[in-house]
């Protein structure tokens, strides 16, 4: 696979990138706070000691960075497969999320305490995001 970075469309993947973390602020923030907090079992406390410890402009930071990486790489597959279509951009994130995301938290599942049910709440999002990444990037080449 030859890795051309002329294939990547830059404002589509900086669009992408926001509109993944705009889609997580929302999830983790306003839809599913309480759920997360209680899947996890972690008190008002225990929350504020997390963000006490990775404070906004680091913990937001490296979710920026994190969302925009995933989108270039997928941008640079698209671009080496020959994806050009919204339809395509959604069913390679979806490839993504089962092959990748949903396989590796399974087999984080599998060896820990966590209850599936937090991983589901993530993997949702997960999904989300990567349908998401996949239709922008698909249909903005």
């Amino acid at each position: 696979m030859k890795i051309d970075l002329s294939t990547v469309n830059w404002l589509a993947v900086l669009v992408a990138g926001i509109a993944t973390f705009v889609l997580g602020g929302l999830w983790y923030g306003m839809f599913f706070k309480k759920l997360w907090q209680q899947l996890h079992g972690y008190s008002d406390e225990k929350v504020k000691e997390m963000q006490k410890s990775k404070p906004p402009p680091v913990f937001l930071g490296t979710m920026i960075v994190s969302y925009l990486v995933m989108a270039t790489v997928l941008s640079v597959l698209m671009g080496a497969i020959g994806i050009v279509t919204v339809v395509g951009g959604v069913t390679l994130g979806l490839l993504i999320w089962l092959g990748f995301a949903a396989a590796i938290a399974m087999t984080d599942w599998i060896s820990s305490s966590r209850r599936l049910a937090s991983y589901g709440l993530d993997l949702a999002y997960q999904l989300s995001f990567l349908v998401m990444m996949g239709a922008i990037l698909g249909g903005w080449r």
